[in-house]
């Protein structure tokens, strides 16, 4: 990201996803004020059984193979989501990019099943008075 525009804070959420991040925190005269540690990725292993397990992406309908995919945490680290392979799964850059930026979301349903929720329009967002 050397050389790229700034970026919106769910841009940097999706490729956190499965990615080391560190933190670097800079006071107003440029000097390092701390420097975190990296975050949770994905391990070796992990994404050897999750193409094992998911074959490819997991969202409904989708036909792409595992060499097309991502891993995606369904409860994110940032929202202290566990790094194991129960919240682990496979998404297509496409699907990724819809749950961390479209506003989507995907869930694993009691039967092991992936659902998908879609966002909530501005229509939907607003109270509903009395019939």
């Amino acid at each position: 990201m050397e050389f790229s525009l700034p970026i919106s804070a769910k841009a940097v959420e999706r490729l956190a996803c499965d990615s080391s991040v560190t933190r670097i925190l800079l006071g107003s005269d440029s000097t390092v004020i701390d420097v975190g540690r990296a975050k949770r990725t994905i391990t070796g292993p992990q994404r050897k059984a999750l193409k094992v397990r998911d074959r490819g992406c997991v969202w409904p309908g989708c036909d792409r193979p595992a060499t097309w995919t991502e891993g995606h945490h369904l409860v994110h680290w940032i929202h202290n989501g566990p790094g194991n392979l129960p919240n682990l799964v496979l998404l297509c850059y496409r699907h990724h990019w819809m749950v961390h930026e479209g506003e989507w979301q995907i869930v694993r349903a009691d039967d092991g099943r992936m659902l998908t929720v879609p966002p909530i329009t501005p229509y939907q967002r607003l109270a509903r008075g009395p019939d």
